[in-house]
């Protein structure tokens, strides 16, 4: 049984009790629950009881005005990212650029339509949704997958240096074959925590990158060549990893993109990876490189077991597909990395089916470069 969800709590900051009632009505047919302060100090002594959703608030008040209020509720730790949007006279336009300088989220002018104004809070209100449910995401991720992927390489590594210790103290020594195979262990689960580190610092640059504002929304970029060369060496850890070195195909001609300044190296091999993770040994994965005039993409394929209409529909950052049935390992972030780094750069990513045939075949579609 779901719990209904309580409608969202507005407070109105207003002197003017006419344009207070008028406000309170327009707010309340729209299904919001609505609470009222006459200026900014009483604002300020309900907020803890209150605890709105959405501050709308007049600026010319007597005691507190809109603008000493909107200073204090930034420095609330409780309230600062409390959406809050100050209504002005359009005679005032100074009010709207005071308010906009010290935090406001948006501004309406007075009088107002009613649907401009439920407008404005719904824009808002959908945005404060959005990052909630994202910071939501990361704290999933944070919580419970981060530490699952870390602690299985960790507890290899662990495992392995206690038998060596019991080994040593009681005096017995490991065969030139039991080094190797111990080696070996460590070796990969040593491999696996650096790229659970990789990914981790690709999404948080990405992450940062794309909160940075440009004008036309693509991040700063730089020219780069890949070769043949260039793929076989991003692509060599993965495939050592999974000892397919005979299955790796590489088809290219020389090709310059214009891409973010970290994480194509890392990306690539993440594609890989996944192609690897979904098929078997023997099984051909195919990395080429298909030009147009524009653009230069990346194509990752591989002949596996591929993916249903209802996962390709989901694929998202942190997400790993019919894990309980195949206990794949990996955060399941490279589909999303990819994502996130060619929508930064100005280009796209795909994954489909191959058709016909089986398995995926993931395309990083990127800007080309001159030369």
């Amino acid at each position: 049984m779901t719990t209904p969800q309580l409608p969202s709590t507005i407070l109105v900051v207003e002197d003017d009790p006419l344009i207070r009632e008028i406000t309170e009505d327009t707010l309340r047919s729209a299904g919001y629950r609505v609470v009222s302060a006459q200026d900014g100090q009483e604002a300020l002594e309900a907020l803890p009881r209150v605890r709105p959703d959405l501050i709308l608030s007049d600026v010319r008040m007597p005691r507190c005005d809109g603008f000493e209020l909107l200073r204090r509720v930034r420095r609330d730790h409780d309230h600062r990212t409390t959406p809050f949007i100050i209504m002005s006279a359009k005679a005032e336009s100074s009010d709207q650029r005071m308010g906009m300088s010290l935090g406001a989220d948006d501004y309406v002018l007075k009088p107002y339509l009613p649907v401009d104004l439920l407008k404005t809070i719904e824009v808002r209100m959908a945005r404060v949704a959005l990052v909630n449910d994202r910071l939501s995401h990361q704290q999933r991720f944070l919580t419970r997958v981060l530490p699952h992927e870390l602690r299985t390489p960790l507890s290899g590594i662990i495992g392995y240096a206690d038998l060596m210790v019991l080994l040593g103290e009681s005096g017995d020594t490991l065969t030139a074959k039991e080094l190797v195979d111990y080696g070996q262990n460590i070796g990969r689960s040593g491999q696996r925590l650096l790229g659970v580190a990789k990914n981790f610092a690709l999404w948080a640059w990405l992450e940062s990158a794309k909160n940075e504002p440009t004008p036309d929304g693509v991040a700063k970029l730089r020219k780069t060549q890949i070769t043949t060369e260039v793929l076989r060496r991003w692509c060599e850890d993965s495939v050592a990893q999974y000892g397919r070195a005979d299955d790796l195909e590489i088809a290219c001609q020389v090709a310059t993109v214009m891409v973010p300044e970290e994480g194509l190296e890392r990306v690539i091999a993440n594609l890989v990876e996944n192609a690897l993770k979904f098929s078997l040994p023997g099984e051909r994965v195919l990395v080429k490189i298909v030009e147009s005039a524009q653009t230069c993409e990346i194509q990752v394929t591989d002949y596996g077991r591929g993916m249903s209409e209802e996962d390709l529909a989901k694929f998202g950052v942190m997400r790993q597909f019919n894990r309980e049935k195949y206990e794949q390992q990996g955060l399941g972030m490279g589909l999303a990395l990819a994502q996130n780094f060619a929508r930064l750069g100005g280009g796209d990513f795909t994954l489909v089916r191959n058709v016909p045939g089986p398995g995926m075949t993931a395309g990083l579609k990127l800007v080309r470069g001159a030369g």
